[in-house]
């Protein structure tokens, strides 16, 4: 089997749905051929055995257009290319204009804010073309609520979560010597990952949890491994700078510790050593959260998870077992269930151990591709 993807989001460019999207065709590659046609990059990146196209330089109607006419010779040549995949909802009229024209199947993932984002002109002409795709993927079952929304057929919509290596997330090191060598020694460490946009809550919770919780637990220390965002087509606001005036406003600097960005290598060590993975996003009309990614990547390292329910993290985090959900904006028990993790380690870890549990039988990578490879040969047959 052969297949073109159209992606936007792809590395060296850094986010979940980069890694996703990497990830899969990564998969795929090992048993058929993958095409990649994705946006420029200043550097190479390989990631598997794909072969992956770049315009010679930045811009997205560059993109577009580079897209289309590199997609067209692709599918001119090769008759063996049956169905072209699209990363994204951005993507859908660069899929539909080449999988109608050339007689393929168009498939399209959707991940949750590429199908909200409020501009009248996106919802014109990209997210209703998502109507007229042969399948949509979607990562969660918040996520296939908006398609539906969207008036996309729901026979047409499969939810195929994202996948995590699970073996990349045990390290052999005692967490206490990680925490040692960090300068963090005898604290109990509440993590966030992510990039530090509005919908994650970071500051709200700053400003609304983590004072409680200091004082029923003076040891903790909230960790944030992330920065701006920068590369998205959405507006980019300076969250880290407001999350810094939250710190100093309410004087917690000995009780954050902000990394910024960090290299995969030290993000397997920040998992390690935390006590609880926090996820405090907010539910916003304007932005969503498709999935959770972060909440898998903490269950595979064995760690609970406390987060919000809202968007498609109910997915990703089992509560009451692999973790605790509360409800957006009810920051007395968001502090109540971290404190509670934080002096009960047994739970704790008892709850890791079943988050871990689960990632090994439902989300791993190779499971994960498989459903996409079966999508994909079904299709495929369909188009012959």
């Amino acid at each position: 089997m052969e297949i073109l993807v159209i992606t936007w989001n792809y590395p060296p460019r850094q986010g979940g749905m980069e890694q996703l999207l990497a990830s899969v065709c990564a998969g795929l590659s090992r048993n058929h051929r993958v095409s990649v046609i994705t946006a420029y990059a200043e550097k190479h990146f390989t990631v598997g055995a794909e072969t992956v196209f770049r315009p010679a330089s930045s811009g997205l109607i560059r993109y577009f257009l580079f897209a289309l006419a590199k997609g067209a010779a692709l599918l001119r040549g090769n008759r063996n290319i049956t169905v072209v995949f699209g990363g994204s909802v951005l993507v859908t009229p660069i899929v539909l204009i080449l999988a109608r024209l050339f007689r393929r199947k168009a498939i399209v993932q959707a991940h949750g804010l590429d199908l909200i984002y409020a501009g009248s002109i996106y919802q014109l002409f990209v997210v209703r073309g998502l109507r007229h795709v042969d399948h949509t993927i979607v990562n969660s079952r918040h996520t296939a609520g908006l398609a539906r929304q969207k008036r996309v057929k729901a026979r047409a919509i499969e939810v195929i979560p994202p996948g995590v290596d699970c073996q990349r997330f045990q390290v052999a090191e005692d967490p206490e010597a990680l925490k040692q060598a960090r300068g963090l020694a005898n604290r109990k460490i509440i993590l966030f990952v992510g990039r530090l946009v509005r919908r994650k809550g970071v500051k709200e919770f700053i400003e609304h949890s983590l004072a409680d919780i200091v004082k029923q637990a003076p040891e903790v220390c909230f960790v944030i491994a992330g920065d701006n965002s920068t590369a998205s087509l959405t507006p980019h606001d300076d969250v880290a700078g407001d999350i810094r005036q939250a710190i100093e406003h309410h004087e917690l600097s000995e009780q954050v510790c902000c990394l910024g960005a960090v290299s995969d290598v030290e993000l397997v060590r920040i998992y390690a050593l935390c006590d609880v993975l926090v996820l405090p996003v907010l539910d916003l009309d304007s932005d969503v959260e498709g999935f959770g990614m972060v909440a898998l990547e903490a269950a595979a390292a064995g760690k609970p998870v406390i987060a919000t329910r809202c968007g498609g993290i109910p997915d990703a985090v089992n509560d009451g077992e692999s973790g605790i959900l509360v409800e957006p904006g009810n920051y007395s028990c968001l502090s109540e269930a971290i404190v509670s993790l934080l002096k009960n380690p047994l739970i704790a870890a008892s709850m890791g151990q079943s988050g871990r549990q689960r990632a090994v039988k439902e989300f791993t990578w190779y499971s994960v591709v498989s459903r996409y490879e079966a999508t994909f040969r079904r299709l495929s047959q369909l188009a012959n």
